[in-house]
């Protein structure tokens, strides 16, 4: 009799699990699963989906290519919710709603150092203005990712995948439509980045792993719109993660130090080597090219509003562009001292820093760099060069240019002296023979 209990118990208890698991099985998307919960379901979905060849491009689906995906595992009511089925040519609501990937899936983060998908992108330029604004033409989940044709991203074949991330964010950001819609800044991007030292290492280089693409700098879910503070495509910590040791040099500089403690002024990695378009010093187009480094510095040392804020005299680079090394410069010569020659690149310290490459203790060092003045005297290494040569009353400069000055006026005059009396015996004479 006690055996026959338990057999009776046990028996129960296994036909009362299998009922619930089949009712809360195919609750629609109340469950999420990565178990197909009604293949039916997914069959009867495409036997219209996949087959009609009336219906509409966006709502065909290809069945081989939803098989092959991420989401093969998944109910078709996993991401489209029904209400309820219905009889008739359309079993369901005509409309149905957008789905919500972050319902149930992908609520968690990827990875335990990185931020939750669903919060980081409502805190996105894309999340706010879909979420907050209603916008549709804006960037959502699979609008990057697909939709039934979803791929790691690690394949190589996924709209995310390395390889494919300028391409997929090219489909809106190079949208004349779209870029004007939204007042975005760049109309052309991708074009830009294709032909950067990025885009190049990327589709041409061979180093897919490491090379920069935009996700790198804009970041992915939580991606900000220009004008927002800290943006990290402009942040000197977003290409520290590539550019290490430059970064360690920069962040001691007098630009780096002003940069970090949020000076808005300070110029930062975008604002010399560009965004998009980043190109080699070597190349002639690139804004550190040798003949275009003075322009470069220009951007800020030419710009009076700046430079009174920090106390600089506004004409450094046309003084610089006015001296020898600025004359050689503009001919082309090559392996002329420009501004970085003197000042370095990302290390530029102030004079009076003992490790700065104009302090005067370090000056005869820097002009005898890659032997270009060889022996200079220590005097003469400390001679000025941003100084015009009426900057000051004194000096050889000063006095030749005020004796050149009179011996042109004095010529001018003179000239004019035996010119306007000649000029007068010429007007008497030629009205003497008319009358």
């Amino acid at each position: 009799m006690r055996k026959q209990f338990i057999t009776f118990f046990l028996f129960s208890f296994s036909l009362i699990s299998f009922s619930a698991s089949f009712v809360f099985g195919f609750s629609g998307a109340s469950s999420r699963s990565l178990a197909p919960q009604n293949p039916a379901i997914n069959i009867n979905c495409l036997n219209c989906h996949g087959k009609l060849s009336q219906l509409p491009s966006s709502l065909k689906i290809d069945e081989s290519a939803f098989n092959a995906s991420a989401h093969a595992t998944l109910s078709c009511l996993d991401c489209h919710p029904v209400s309820s089925l219905k009889e008739g040519p359309v079993p369901h609501e005509k409309k149905l709603p957008s789905p919500d990937c972050t319902a149930s899936c992908h609520r968690q983060p990827p990875r335990p150092d990185r931020p939750s998908p669903p919060l980081s992108y409502k805190d996105s330029v894309h999340g706010r203005a879909y979420l907050e604004r209603g916008k549709k033409n804006v960037a959502r989940c699979w609008d990057c990712h697909g939709k039934h044709n979803i791929l790691p991203a690690s394949h190589p074949q996924s709209t995310v995948n390395r390889m494919n991330i300028p391409r997929t964010c090219s489909v809106c950001h190079e949208n004349m439509a779209v870029v004007i819609k939204y007042h975005i800044h760049r109309e052309a991007p991708y074009q830009e980045y294709s032909q950067s030292v990025h885009g190049r290492s990327l589709f041409t280089g061979g180093v897919s792993t490491f090379a920069a693409v935009c996700t790198d700098c804009h970041g992915v879910h939580n991606i900000q719109g220009v004008g927002e503070p800290h943006l990290m495509a402009r942040q000197p910590t977003t290409c520290a993660h590539c550019h290490e040791q430059i970064y360690l040099k920069y962040k001691e500089s007098i630009h780096g130090i002003a940069a970090l403690k949020g000076d808005p002024s300070a110029p930062l990695c975008v604002d010399c080597h560009g965004e998009h378009k980043i190109i080699s010093a070597s190349e002639a187009t690139s804004s550190t090219y040798f003949q275009n480094i003075p322009q470069t510095c220009a951007t800020c040392h030419a710009r009076p509003d700046i430079m009174r804020k920090y106390g600089i005299p506004v004409d450094r680079v046309a003084t610089f562009i006015e001296s020898l090394h600025g004359i050689a410069l503009g001919y082309g010569l090559k392996g002329v001292a420009t501004c970085v020659s003197c000042h370095g690149s990302h290390e530029i310290l102030p004079a009076s820093d003992p490790r700065s490459s104009i302090h005067p203790l370090n000056l005869v060092r820097t002009c005898n760099q890659s032997g270009c003045h060889s022996g200079m005297p220590e005097s003469v290494a400390r001679t000025k060069i941003h100084v015009g040569p009426s900057a000051s009353p004194r000096g050889a400069l000063f006095y030749f240019e005020r004796i050149l000055m009179a011996l042109v006026i004095l010529t001018i005059l003179i000239t004019l002296i035996w010119f306007i009396p000649g000029f007068i015996r010429r007007l008497r004479r030629f009205k003497g023979k008319k009358g």
